[in-house]
């Protein structure tokens, strides 16, 4: 009898696996984890990988398997033979993986960037903006130097990507300077944009869409979150039970800013859940949490990460989703048209550096917590801020577009979507 010998990923290939979804989505990262096994594998080194071979190695169907394939060639990770096997007619053809781990995933995380870049082109076609095309500009002359990234709160931990590709030279492998400063809320992040005092800005979705309604010549090119991180919350006291649904806030009293993100999205929230005639909405800028404990609103909008440290000083608190009422994006990284469309060299090596370093801090998320604080923690202080990334990661960071795609991916679609919801709350004509 006629036998032949298969290699197969096992459960100690899944951190490469891993690694590589990241910019590669899961099946893709499978077949090219498999081919970069069996380049490490001697016995199977010297011969390229047949179709059967791939699928039978990763465990993935017929079609999984094809279109893996294709895009790893399209990305130029692999490259492609032919096999001899005496069969007449054509060859059968094969692939194999040219260059080590290490590169490997270099070159992963350059050609998401790209893809990443490519995607949001096609977004901003869908948005309206009419000065882009399929292929951007790259202007050879101009090599990558320098980007100025202002974030959308004072620096925490789900800023950690950044900090880390800044501390551990992700960056500046790449060859580009990457400078981080904060402004107070979304949209002071996003007039940094225009007024040309950075080149990207982390905001919120919802800020997004509405200042790109409001003539902010501004489009998303990454989404840093795919999940909206908004909350509402009030503690157990004050309900003299558990909060758990939307229906229990009629009557009631719901504070929040009127101009913030969380505030958008706590609005969104009670226009979607059919409740927001029947509740008091109270501005409380910036006094969220004093506004709760003192009775002035009986429930309030803020971050997923609020209700966490109220509950550290001895509440018991509850909170619902405002994603769970309506899944819309998260805090998303937004430049310019003028920069998407000039500077794709230098936008190419903030992504892919960007990427390592979500990499880096998901996989090691104390060490992404320490380069983020600047001040010393205790170490319970330390311990809850590493949490709040880790739930962050696992709460909002995750969907079928990540796991198709790898990190950061959006929608035309996504975008649409969330554009009709304000619009039919209103809050795309408020003033932002």
């Amino acid at each position: 009898m006629d036998t032949r010998e298969f290699l197969v990923l096992t459960d100690e290939d899944g951190r490469l696996v891993w690694r590589l979804s990241i910019g590669l989505g899961n099946d893709t990262a499978r077949v090219l984890a498999y081919l970069l096994r069996r380049r490490e594998t001697e016995h199977f080194a010297s011969e390229p990988a047949t179709r059967l071979a791939v699928r039978i190695g990763t465990s993935l169907n017929r079609e999984a398997t094809a279109e893996a394939l294709t895009t790893l060639e399209e990305r130029d990770l692999i490259a492609a033979t032919t096999v001899q096997n005496g069969a007449r007619g054509r060859p059968p053809k094969a692939w194999y993986a040219p260059e080590n781990i290490e590169t490997t995933i270099c070159r992963v995380d350059e050609a998401h960037a790209a893809a990443l870049l490519k995607q949001a082109r096609i977004v901003a076609v869908a948005l309206g903006s009419e000065h882009h095309t399929e292929t951007a500009t790259n202007d050879e002359t101009s090599p990558p130097s320098r980007i100025h990234l202002e974030l959308n709160w004072l620096r925490n931990p789900i800023h950690a990507p950044f900090f880390l590709a800044e501390s551990s030279g992700s960056y500046e492998e790449r060859g580009i300077d990457v400078a981080i400063s904060h402004r107070q809320g979304s949209g002071r992040a996003l007039d940094s944009l225009t007024t040309g005092s950075a080149d990207v800005a982390l905001a919120g979705a919802a800020t997004t869409v509405r200042a790109r309604q409001a003539g902010q010549p501004i489009l998303p090119i990454a989404l840093l979150f795919q999940r909206a991180m908004g909350v509402l919350y009030t503690t157990r006291d004050t309900f003299a039970g558990q909060f758990e649904s939307a229906a229990q806030l009629q009557g009631r009293r719901v504070g929040m800013s009127s101009t913030s993100e969380t505030g958008l999205l706590g609005r969104l929230f009670l226009s979607q859940a059919g409740v927001l005639d029947d509740v008091t909405v109270v501005d409380i800028t910036g006094e969220e949490q004093a506004a709760l404990c003192s009775g002035r609103a009986a429930v309030v909008a803020g971050s997923f990460a609020d209700p966490r440290q109220l509950a550290t000083e001895g509440w018991t608190v509850d909170s619902l989703l405002v994603a769970d009422q309506f899944p819309m994006y998260g805090p998303a990284l937004v430049t310019t048209e003028q920069t998407l469309r000039e500077r794709q060299s230098e936008l190419e090596c903030f992504l892919a550096g960007t990427v390592a370093g979500w990499a880096e801090a998901t996989e090691c998320p104390e060490a992404a917590v320490s380069v983020v604080e600047k001040d010393e923690l205790t170490d319970e202080q330390r311990v809850r801020e590493r949490r709040t990334f880790e739930c962050a990661v696992e709460k909002f960071a995750t969907g079928s577009e990540v796991e198709k795609h790898g990190w950061g991916w959006q929608r035309a679609t996504g975008w649409e979507r969330l554009m009709t919801a304000l619009d039919r709350t209103d809050l795309l004509a408020e003033s932002s």
